[in-house]
């Protein structure tokens, strides 16, 4: 696992796990963790990233933890898709948004912005070491 660290424009730093054969790495803000893999494995050229945010008492073995973005806390899946890696539901849960529940539009936004940065650093940094 190769380790590194990453500053995004809202002022939060993450620490990077990356497991290169498999594709898949765990982004931890402070005491958040996360789960960032591609969406469509085999076609690094789709614009396609999926984010597990996952939830307390997270049984997935990466001790997922859900995302505190300013006042509000993500848990759940997105895919953030497109060239501007737009986050939506996820295919395998479409009526199930985490971003729903973020009542003010400023903030929405916000949360919007960041977890595309993810996405968008996961695919240009990460992505292209993965053993597709």
């Amino acid at each position: 696992m190769t380790q590194t660290l990453a500053a995004f424009d809202n002022g939060m730093t993450a620490r990077i796990g990356f497991f290169k054969d498999i594709g898949h790495a765990l982004y931890t803000f402070d005491d958040d963790t996360i789960l960032v893999k591609p969406a469509y494995y085999g076609q690094p050229d789709r614009h396609a990233v999926s984010i597990s945010l996952g939830r307390p008492g997270d049984t997935s073995g990466y001790r997922l933890t859900g995302l505190h973005i300013g006042d509000w806390y993500l848990t759940g899946t997105v895919i953030c898709t497109g060239y501007d890696f737009t986050p939506g539901p996820h295919p395998h849960t479409p009526t199930v948004n985490p971003l729903a529940d973020i009542t003010d539009p400023a903030a929405r936004k916000d949360a919007a912005d960041h977890l595309a940065q993810i996405a968008s650093h996961f695919h240009s940094t990460l992505a292209p070491a993965t053993k597709w």
